[in-house]
């Protein structure tokens, strides 16, 4: 979870403070496991399954809030081509990735809406939930049909939290644009071009200012969401 959680797998927290963080994490929560009377296997290959079944929940757990994030990416990179931005790409410290500069923005705004919701507690919690709630795995088709299903959940998901984030941009961005095809049909001496770019920058910037309480609405909410729904994947883990 540590290597793969928003927060928790950026490239600004060092190796081996990931490791220092999940140390002391284990020893919070360690007590609290132990009074639950837990039956360690006898023998190395129920051992292995249990690691491998630790392993799943972890990355499960950090993919599922990984994925809310992209969709915060994706709405910026809807319109920033739109726009002229999507040449303009920076490097993002949380997925060492280049994506264009509105969805750096946005990114880094769902980032300090999620520490202000104390969405990094609720990933620890969600480990220590994980051993109450998650039954030991077994590699059959049935847990494998579940993971898929809850992974075609959250794909679905981001793009339905990309499109209402970048909806009001883009549909203001496509009568702006239909507006200029019109003028340059009426005034074709206009250099439409070089007039549209700069327009479009100043309009969108505009409506994304006015909607930026809505945005960090959406983006609450969707991590709310991400949360509730983590909580019910564990729930219903396959076994």
């Amino acid at each position: 979870m540590m290597m793969i959680a928003p927060f928790y797998s950026s490239g600004v927290l060092p190796l081996k403070m990931r490791a220092v963080i999940a140390f002391f994490t284990t020893i919070l929560i360690f007590p609290g496991i132990a009074q639950r009377g837990f039956v360690m296997p006898d023998h190395m290959g129920g051992y292995t399954l249990l690691i491998l079944q630790e392993i799943m929940i972890g990355l499960f757990i950090g993919f599922l809030v990984s994925v809310i994030f992209s969709a915060f990416q994706l709405a910026g990179q809807y319109f920033a081509v739109q726009i002229g931005f999507g040449i303009n790409e920076v490097i993002d410290p949380l997925a060492q990735v280049s994506i264009p500069l509105v969805g750096q923005f946005k990114n880094l705004i769902g980032l300090l809406i999620f520490l202000a919701i104390n969405g990094h507690h609720f990933m620890i919690q969600a480990v220590f939930r994980s051993y109450e709630l998650a039954p030991v795995m077994t590699l059959s088709g049935p847990m494998m049909n579940g993971v898929l299903r809850y992974m075609s959940y959250s794909f679905s998901g981001m793009f339905v939290v990309a499109l209402k984030m970048s909806l009001p941009v883009v549909a203001t961005v496509f009568l702006v644009t239909v507006s200029l095809g019109i003028l340059a049909k009426a005034a074709p001496q206009m250099n439409i071009m070089m007039l549209g770019f700069p327009f479009k920058i100043m309009v969108s910037f505009a409506v994304l200012l006015m909607t930026a309480p809505l945005i960090v609405r959406v983006m609450n909410v969707s991590l709310e969401r991400s949360f509730n729904f983590i909580t019910r994947v564990l729930y219903h883990w396959p076994s």
